[in-house]
């Protein structure tokens, strides 16, 4: 790594979280932001169902998704200061490697059972923001509303496996079909 040997001119971070003035204060309150946001996102997201399958211990899950959140995104953006004063330059994958760690570290805070759930989800983003890069470097076409032709076709696949493999789906997927959709 001869660059670290070299002089050379790194742009500040401050560029990049102007409402603070160190790295860690950015991270932190990022990470107080995300939490805030995800108690108002789990909160509902939670409580719904607790009321109408009468669950108890929502207030931990709530806590917990929203320090998941919170520290992903605190992470993130601890991660991409602290890769860029390692390497003393900032790089074309440093988004992605931040990523990587964020998930990383938050994926532990969840619990098992909702991992896979999680992994999901994030597989479902990056393949939208891959798509989207792809697209704008007119690799390949942008559909007008494809978001809904993905719902469509995740959700095809949803009630196939309802209908044709239900044991392959976890026991709260099931129930909240078959409240939605009606028995199988």
């Amino acid at each position: 790594m001869t660059i670290l040997s070299k002089p050379h001119e790194l742009q500040s971070c401050q560029t990049f979280h102007p409402w603070a003035k160190t790295c860690s204060s950015s991270a932190s309150q990022i990470w107080i932001a995300v939490f805030l946001a995800g108690l108002k996102l789990y909160a509902p997201l939670f409580l719904v169902p607790a009321l109408i399958f009468k669950r108890k211990r929502t207030l931990p899950e709530i806590l917990r998704s929203s320090v998941f959140l919170g520290t992903y995104a605190g992470v993130f953006s601890g991660a991409i200061c602290l890769i860029r004063r390692i390497l003393g330059r900032d790089l074309k994958s440093m988004a992605a490697i931040s990523g990587f760690f964020a998930g990383l570290l938050s994926i532990l805070i969840e619990k098992k059972s909702r991992r896979s759930e999680l992994a999901l989800y994030c597989l479902n983003q990056a393949i939208e923001v891959v798509w989207k890069m792809a697209a704008a470097r007119k690799l390949v076409p942008l559909f007008k509303n494809g978001e809904v032709l993905v719902y469509m076709i995740a959700s095809s696949i949803l009630l196939y496996f309802y209908q044709n493999e239900p044991d392959s789906l976890r026991s709260n997927m099931n129930g909240l079909l078959k409240f939605f959709v009606g028995k199988n």
